[in-house]
């Protein structure tokens, strides 16, 4: 992932919020590739967790260690603020350091 994709962060926030107001349970990482790409998603996702903008739990893969998929996906307060931030680039910078 070499360039941060804002818009990306933003329509995932807003896919969980719906895929959970809907019922969607267990969210995980296979619901939202519809998005982009697996590979892109689950990095994107991993991301946010390490910001504390999601919750959840990472799957690996046994023989490796790789991260295979996040599953149980919530939003956390960090999550639902950002989500809400849309347009406002001086929280984007300071909650993602670029």
């Amino acid at each position: 992932m070499n360039t941060l994709d804002r818009s990306l962060i933003q329509t995932l926030l807003a896919e969980i919020e719906a895929q959970l107001d809907q019922g969607v349970l267990p969210l995980h990482s296979g619901c939202l590739e519809h998005l982009s790409d697996a590979d892109t998603v689950l990095d994107y996702l991993l991301l946010m967790k390490s910001e504390r903008m999601i919750s959840g739990n990472l799957i690996t893969k046994r023989d490796t260690g790789a991260p295979h998929r996040l599953t149980n996906i919530r939003l956390t307060y960090v999550g639902i603020k950002a989500l809400h931030q849309n347009g406002n680039a001086a929280y984007w910078t300071a909650a993602l350091g670029n």
